[in-house]
């Protein structure tokens, strides 16, 4: 009932009618995710929160494209044709590992990524930056070819960044949603805005019940809209690499750390664990409540709140104009907060388990 509440009084009946929805859909008894699959959840949870979202998106695409003068972008530019093909293309992938966890090895996806995104900036070189404000990374980016290849590895990456982050409730969804929010600002299309409803929706449902997760449909379909984006704007000069960096800063600094802290314990980076901050973060607010949901959903709440809407906050404020360089100084701010954080609460797991 609060679910619907809030939805009805900030979208009306489309809104409540898209609670309804993935309500229904948290109930079906396939695409589960175990409650032990994140180090976080207290129970099995629903795998197609992304699918929900791809349903509200492509909904609203249809009803607007059949009962209004609008035009998809897809049927109007060849361009936008390879933009949307490759991010259908993503979801496509996540939506065989929600039905049939495992059906594609790790290898494979990144591999099935490589090329789709391998592809689409082949076809599409627009969306190749020729600079982004760093030197050496600006002197590599001259060179076609070496652009291409730096630009692929980075879209797979990204999207993985964004996999692994998924599992605490609010925190991509809250990640996406500020960033839905500041390309509908900067763009105003109608894609834009129904992606900031879907995930508006998606992100109520989530914090509220935690009976969903994007799964990997949402997470590599909403991964690959936001490093699409980002591309495109960076080599169109409407923002900069570093206001990007700091609106998506935990997904890539935690996938970093990562990398890092596995490769240092002899273990295979690409292997999964619970150590990264949401865990730690939760483990920290666990002990304080006695609801199954809220810790988790305050875990991610905190972290995209104090990551993606501090870069949102500033952006409203228009603190720094968003084609600077200077968002590089936040995106390291935001680097040492989060090392200082993870340390802190590492050290205070280690003395407790001491004592």
């Amino acid at each position: 009932m609060l679910m619907l509440a809030v939805a009805f009084y900030t979208f009306g009946l489309t809104g409540a009618g898209a609670i309804f929805i993935m309500s229904a859909m948290s109930y079906a008894a396939f695409a589960r995710d175990s409650s032990l699959s994140h180090g976080i959840s207290a129970s099995d949870s629903s795998r197609l929160g992304g699918v929900s979202i791809l349903i509200t998106f492509s909904v609203f695409v249809l009803l607007m494209t059949y009962f209004s003068p609008y035009t998809p972008g897809v049927l109007r530019d060849p361009f936008w044709s390879y933009f949307w093909g490759g991010i259908l293309s993503c979801c496509a992938i996540g939506l065989v590992e929600d039905f049939k966890a495992d059906a594609l090895s790790p290898f494979i996806r990144l591999l099935l990524k490589a090329v789709i995104f391998g592809g689409v900036l082949w076809a599409a070189p627009v969306m190749v930056p020729s600079q982004i404000g760093i030197f050496w990374v600006d002197s590599l980016l001259k060179i076609d070819w070496l652009a291409w290849l730096l630009c692929t590895v980075f879209c797979v990456g990204f999207i993985n960044a964004f996999n692994m982050s998924d599992g605490a409730n609010g925190l991509v969804p809250g990640i996406c949603l500020c960033t839905f929010v500041v390309l509908f600002d900067v763009y105003g299309r109608p894609a834009e805005g129904i992606l900031v409803f879907a995930c508006s929706m998606f992100l109520l449902f989530n914090v509220v019940s935690g009976w969903f997760f994007l799964g990997d449909t949402g997470s590599y379909g909403l991964g690959a809209i936001i490093v699409s984006y980002g591309l495109l704007g960076v080599a169109q000069g409407d923002f900069s690499a570093g206001f990007m960096a700091c609106l998506v800063a935990y997904p890539c600094i935690d996938f970093v750390y990562s990398l890092l802290r596995r490769a240092a314990s002899g273990v295979s980076p690409f292997m999964p664990d619970n150590g990264h901050l949401h865990n730690h973060l939760h483990s920290f607010y666990r002990p304080f409540f006695k609801s199954k949901v809220m810790s988790n959903s305050l875990t991610g709440l905190s972290i995209s709140g104090a990551s993606s809407g501090l870069a949102l906050a500033m952006y409203l404020q228009s603190s720094i104009p968003i084609t600077s360089n200077l968002w590089f100084w936040l995106f390291g701010f935001q680097a040492i907060l989060y090392v200082t954080v993870i340390g802190a609460l590492v050290g205070r797991q280690g003395r407790k388990a001491a004592q």
